[in-house]
């Protein structure tokens, strides 16, 4: 499993308005363990993927880079590595999530 960390700066309500926006449109049921927080200075985002090859797959796609840019989510830092041991709901999280096992 891959964690990835996105940090966005800017206006942290107009960021949080278009993640939302975004959340809207990517249903809950794709996510094992996603989180976003309103910073400071813009929004941070911990999303992970079942792969790093997923993970580049998914957000390298143009269909994604465009959803995101649709609702203001632009010139964003990520950062992926991979994931030693997640928790979520008082239960470990490993990569059988992914598949439904």
């Amino acid at each position: 499993m891959q964690g990835s960390v996105w940090r966005f700066t800017g206006d942290p309500d107009e960021l949080e308005r278009g993640y939302l926006r975004l959340a809207e449109r990517i249903p809950a049921s794709r996510h094992v363990l996603h989180a976003a927080a309103r910073t400071p200075d813009g929004l941070l985002i911990f999303d992970t993927c079942p792969s790093e090859e997923a993970f580049r797959a998914f957000f390298g796609s143009a269909d994604v880079q465009a959803l995101f840019a649709e609702v203001g989510l632009v010139d964003g830092v990520a950062e992926d590595y991979p994931v030693v041991r997640a928790y979520a709901q008082h239960a470990e999280i490993d990569s059988t999530a992914w598949d439904g096992s």
